[in-house]
């Protein structure tokens, strides 16, 4: 499930990508997508790495810096919009019988912050009309990708036998993959694990198990990066063709 979210990624980078002028094959971006992904999980700096990684590359095939760096603004723009989404919808169905061991108000601001990211592109489409039209156009993708990933994570909870609860899980995946963005951790590992036990602990999840889901999910997308670093080396490098 995590492969294939990331596969859709690829697929909905590709689109802002030609959508800004810049012709790119699905297999070239494909393989850029995860090459990014690779550089996410051997450097330091959280995402940071594999974004610059796929800036460079798009660079090399001729795009500008500006528009490569907005391709990945926007790429990473779509998929929390879409957490934000799930976030939203779930955050609702429970509000009446809520499995949350959170204040209210807490809770109710949590609620506000994931709407308000939830309508963003429909308030900012007079103000950044092109920007938003681009992630509501990649909007299937981004809701499917991002369902995907929250699937491998409740995956990770049953893994260690824990009880789950799928629309609480959903409503808090959203904050626990934002601390992943922090750039204070190494592929993701270290701001991901604090907000999981923020997050998880309001459903009694306790410290070692919250720990140990963060840890096992970042390790999917470790795994992932190894294996295409592996057939990387088996190509003679890590070298991003324009075709």
């Amino acid at each position: 499930m995590a492969t294939c979210a990331n596969l859709a990624c690829a697929l909905r980078w590709r689109r802002i990508v030609t959508a800004l002028g810049q012709s790119i094959g699905v297999s070239a971006a494909t393989r850029l997508y995860f090459q990014g992904v690779t550089a996410n999980t051997v450097l330091p700096g959280g995402i940071i790495g594999g974004d610059i990684w796929r800036v460079t590359g798009l660079v090399r095939q001729g795009m500008s810096k500006l528009q490569a760096a907005q391709t990945v603004l926007l790429d990473r723009v779509s998929g929390f919009w879409a957490l934000s989404v799930w976030a939203t919808v779930a955050l609702l169905l429970t509000w009446s019988e809520s499995p949350f061991q959170a204040p209210a108000p807490l809770k109710a601001l949590y609620l506000l912050a994931m709407a308000s990211i939830a309508i963003g592109p429909l308030v900012l489409l007079p103000i950044r009309a092109a920007q938003s039209r681009l992630v509501l156009r990649t909007a299937w993708i981004s809701l499917a990708s991002q369902l995907l990933t929250i699937s491998a994570f409740l995956a990770c909870m049953l893994a260690l036998g824990l009880r789950v609860d799928v629309l609480a899980i959903a409503a808090l995946c959203a904050g626990i993959f934002l601390g992943a963005v922090v750039p204070a951790s190494i592929g993701g590992f270290g701001s991901r694990e604090v907000a999981s036990l923020f997050f998880l602990s309001t459903l009694g999840v306790g410290v070692e198990s919250a720990f140990l889901i963060s840890v096992l999910f970042g390790l999917l997308a470790t795994a992932q990066g190894l294996l295409f670093l592996l057939t990387l080396i088996n190509q003679g490098g890590l070298k991003t063709k324009g075709r």
